[in-house]
């Protein structure tokens, strides 16, 4: 018992603090180390208000199937969580002075998005042990990691650009459809023997949902830091200095 204990709780942990150093290290130039611990603590603490209003909707009973998988979707987790992650990073990760560059915004968001995983992780693995760990691990870790990289990679935009006009919105929006996404098709699979004709069908279908959205939100990771390392964004614009938010 106390071994897969043990396990759950490294399986929860081990690979967010792997995915932060990774991210932080291959980036050319030191985050200052405070501005992302107190990114990650944030980002934890950002997590119980996102828990409150899971069960604030635990208590509603919504009797299509459909309507259910898209509220809890979209409403209770994709909007709250990337608005909660988007206030850590632009609250406090952007008015660091570490925010020199684009590829600072991945950092910081994810590790803002990561702090927040860890608390969510840990009470899944507390009520599905060792194998919902290694699960979140591979699917809900990513996940996470990755719309807090686009609204990260949003705020640096916006900020620093030289092109004013640039704005977060896109990849604010961005980040709540993937995740929505992601979220209505693991919800809907769940569901799916209250949906009737469509029942067997939706089987099949919705947990590949959730990996294209999945894999398309990693995959947007991946390009855009090799694309930066490639074009050399990664270095400081020489002229400009962040604007107020």
């Amino acid at each position: 018992m106390t071994g897969r204990l043990v396990l759950a709780g490294a399986l929860t942990v081990l690979p967010i603090l792997l995915l932060v150093g990774c991210f932080a290290r291959r980036n050319a130039r030191r985050k200052p180390p405070l501005a992302l611990a107190g990114t990650f603590f944030f980002g934890v603490l950002s997590a119980l208000p996102a828990m409150a209003v899971v069960v604030l909707a635990s208590l509603a009973s919504i009797s299509s199937p459909w309507a259910a998988a898209a509220i809890g979707a979209f409403a209770v987790t994709a909007i709250p969580e990337e608005l909660l992650k988007l206030l850590v990073i632009r609250g406090y990760s952007a008015r660091r002075p570490g925010l020199l560059r684009r590829a600072d915004g991945l950092v910081y968001g994810i590790t803002a998005a990561l702090g927040f995983g860890v608390l969510e992780n840990a009470l899944y693995v507390l009520q599905g042990g060792w194998w919902t760990a290694a699960l979140r691990a591979a699917t809900a870790v990513p996940m996470n990691a990755s719309t807090g990289a686009l609204l990260g990679y949003g705020i640096a935009i916006a900020r620093l650009a030289p092109d004013r006009r640039k704005s977060l919105a896109p990849y604010a929006i961005a980040a709540v459809l993937i995740h929505g996404i992601y979220d209505f098709a693991l919800i809907a699979t769940a569901l799916s023997p209250r949906m009737g004709a469509a029942a067997d069908t939706g089987r099949i279908v919705f947990p590949i949902i959730a990996f294209a959205a999945l894999l398309a939100a990693v995959g947007w990771v991946v390009d855009t830091t090799l694309r930066l390392r490639r074009t050399a964004l990664v270095a400081p614009f020489p002229t400009e200095s962040p604007r107020d938010s």
